[in-house]
């Protein structure tokens, strides 16, 4: 398995880039578009081994990095993750292990994201993996801190399950420091250990009336709790204190619960919460109460319950070490929050008084001691380190990041290679659309998943929102921009004749001084018009290179082995159809034989021609209904090249009739007999003449 971890980040899309583990979402969301959905699944989860998870709860930054968003809104990159991860492929994906096992033991102390991470690819690697979990269930944090309305339980066990397929050994109810010291696993033969424990101990207020009133908790006792099925005892009127995911899961689980009114209390302003912003949108939406600028002075007791939340009012100073400004306390601004239950959700750390043992690993206060956050290596040369018992909490997807980067550590630790380290790379400004090209670029909107009323949300744990329908996903996987897959120049072969200039719909082509082209590949859309009107084929692109769609037809008259009259259809990707309409098509005789055209504007000349030459008895040209076309101004080039074929198709005897282009509507591609009608006036034209020399090539 190659470590690409480590790998340069300056050819990458800005997705790719902004994502922990290096996800290719370029390379899942266009197969989405293609309405190739297990093959979309397949590359998720050659790099994922938790999709399904991520397509829920990860706060993707590839979105906050998307270049869709400096147009409208950001590709719903998550969403398509999910689509795709929830789809059918997911049951035919089976990752593939090696012919033998290495004989080498590795034990994984914890089982959340990181810790299955890395027990994952530790298998794929050919190991043989134990994970210890302390808690009688698998999962971690996502298992007892993820409340089920956001990540199922069914969910994350599938999830699990193929996991622990690999072979891996699981002993849950085992924590180490009690039943087994650190240093006995490797005088039971382990290896190598990776410390995944995750940050399962709250933090303390530090205000009075916290440790000795009835209904002053600490977040992760309650979602604990509640994810356990214990159904905790919740208050009428409830406030939660902090603002990350784990304050906004504890108030939306506090109203499912039963609680009247639930306040969350957070120190600095909406800009700064960290929680996930469209966690804290449903939390406001399902009633949840925010008061921002507000810091906890005291819980306030009577009869040894709580009672009331003394509060103060705060103003912002300057940034502090995270770069958000720090909040002070304004004088004489104290008020008093009638509530019977209070909820700490202000961070949590590792519980690491088990590292005191003889091995003695070295401790950055209650968080475990790494040399360096890409080998994950400790004080100990066998044991490395990783997740949130490094960093403090953090991201699922971001503890993913680590357990692939720690298997990669530990493999080199048993094969006897050096160690990969490398330095973090310095977060450069995101590169902006010029103002005229994202207000040439087509405005297409966002899909937004369903979602359960507020109603059905509160009457239980039950998924708040659904996924994508196969029409949605191809529509959002459509709005994609192809990020560093534009055209490209041979400069040998450039002619400086400027068609390619004239053509392009966004102008993103510029001529230098010595009459050459260059395009730069973050404008370039990945259209295909340069690329279809270069006379001299100088310009292409690496999405769909020369002769791509004439290779598409060529392996499936090989794979086929047609033999009798068949017709090529070439759809924009961008019409209206589904994965069924396609598969109908080859019912038919003549066969029609669907060639997937990432918008028609990039069907040259050559193309058409060649396809005849293959022996087809006529091309059907399926357009994208208007509205759903990407590059509405290139269609008077595309449809100047139709005439032109049709010309020649009357020149050598073929008919101008052979080629027929159709635009799609907007709802129905198969509604009504047009399909039926073109295949009739396919048949009554007789054979392509040209078919016994095609044979014969």
């Amino acid at each position: 398995m190659k470590d690409t971890t480590h790998e340069e980040h300056n050819d990458y899309p800005p997705c790719k880039s902004a994502c922990p583990i290096l996800t290719d979402v370029r390379e899942y969301v266009q197969l989405i578009a293609e309405r190739r959905f297990e093959e979309a699944f397949a590359a998720i989860r050659k790099k994922n081994p938790l999709p399904r998870v991520c397509g829920r709860i990860c706060t993707h930054p590839c979105e906050a990095a998307c270049k869709r968003g400096q147009v409208e809104e950001p590709v719903a990159i998550a969403a398509l993750k999910r689509f795709a991860s929830d789809g059918a492929g997911k049951d035919r994906y089976k990752a593939a292990l090696p012919d033998k096992s290495s004989g080498h033991k590795v034990a994984v102390v914890g089982s959340g994201p990181a810790g299955f991470a890395a027990a994952h690819d530790l298998a794929l690697l050919g190991h043989q993996v134990t994970i210890f979990e302390a808690l009688p269930l698998l999962g971690g944090m996502l298992r007892v801190g993820v409340p089920e309305y956001r990540l199922p339980k069914a969910v994350l066990a599938d999830e699990i399950q193929a996991i622990v397929d690999l072979g891996i050994e699981v002993k849950t109810g085992v924590r180490i420091g009690e039943q087994i010291k650190l240093s006995d696993l490797f005088e039971q033969g382990y290896k190598a250990v990776f410390m995944a424990i995750g940050a399962h101990k709250d933090r303390k207020l530090g205000i009075a009336g916290e440790d000795d009133l009835d209904g002053a908790v600490s977040a992760v006792s309650f979602l604990r709790q509640v994810n356990q099925g214990e159904n905790p005892k919740v208050g009428k009127k409830v406030a939660v204190i902090g603002g990350g995911n784990t304050a906004v899961d504890s108030a939306r689980s506090a109203l499912r619960l039963g609680a009247a009114e639930v306040h969350i209390i957070y120190r600095r302003t909406s800009d700064e919460m960290p929680a996930a912003k469209e966690e804290i949108e449903d939390a406001i939406h399902e009633g949840v109460r925010i008061s921002y600028l507000t810091s906890p002075v005291e819980i306030i007791g009577k009869d040894g319950n709580v009672s009331a939340l003394k509060c103060i009012a705060n103003e912002l100073g300057e940034p502090d070490a995270s770069g958000r400004r720090t909040p002070k306390a304004v004088p004489g601004s104290e008020f008093t929050l009638d509530v019977d239950m209070v909820i700490a959700a202000i961070g949590q750390a590792p519980d690491s008084s088990f590292l005191s043992d003889e091995l003695k690993l070295a401790q950055a206060g209650e968080r475990i001691d790494v040399e360096d956050l890409y080998s994950l290596a400790t004080s100990h040369s066998a044991v490395f380190a990783g997740g949130d018992a490094v960093t403090g909490p953090a991201t699922a997807v971001k503890a993913i990041a680590a357990g692939k980067r720690a298997a990669v550590s530990i493999d080199c630790h048993l094969t006897g290679k050096a160690l990969t380290k490398a330095e973090p790379q310095e977060e450069g400004e995101a590169e902006k659309l010029p103002a005229r090209i994202a207000e040439k670029t087509q405005k297409l909107p966002r899909c937004h998943v369903e979602t359960l009323p507020t109603d059905s949300r509160l009457a239980g744990f039950d998924e708040v929102a659904s996924v994508l329908t196969e029409d949605q996903a191809i529509r959002e996987a459509q709005r994609c921009l192809h990020c560093n897959l534009g055209a490209h120049v041979d400069q040998e072969r450039c002619i400086g004749c400027g068609a390619c200039v004239r053509a392009c719909p966004l102008e993103i082509p510029s001529t230098g001084a010595d009459g050459k082209v260059d395009i730069d590949i973050f404008q370039c859309q990945a259209c295909g018009t340069c690329v279809a009107e270069c006379p001299v084929q100088a310009a292409d692109s690496s999405f769909y290179p020369h002769g791509h769609i004439v290779s598409g037809v060529e392996i499936m008259l090989r794979e086929l082995q047609i033999a009798d009259p068949f017709i090529v259809g070439l759809f924009s990707q961008y019409g209206n159809f589904t994965r069924g309409h396609l598969a109908a098509l080859g019912r038919d005789f003549p066969q029609v034989l669907p060639v997937m055209v990432f918008g028609l504007e990039r069907v040259s000349l050559s193309d058409v021609l060649r396809i005849f030459q293959l022996g087809a008895d006529g091309i059907l040209m399926a357009k994208a209904p208007p509205e759903r076309c990407h590059f509405p101004e290139a269609q008077p080039l595309f449809e100047k090249r139709t005439v032109a074929a049709k010309d020649i198709l009357d020149l050598v005897g073929l008919g101008a009739e052979r080629l027929i282009s159709y635009t799609m509507p907007h709802e129905g591609l198969f509604e009504g007999a047009w399909l039926d009608e073109t295949i009739e006036r396919f048949k009554a034209l007789g054979p392509n003449r040209l078919r016994r020399l095609a044979v014969a090539a």
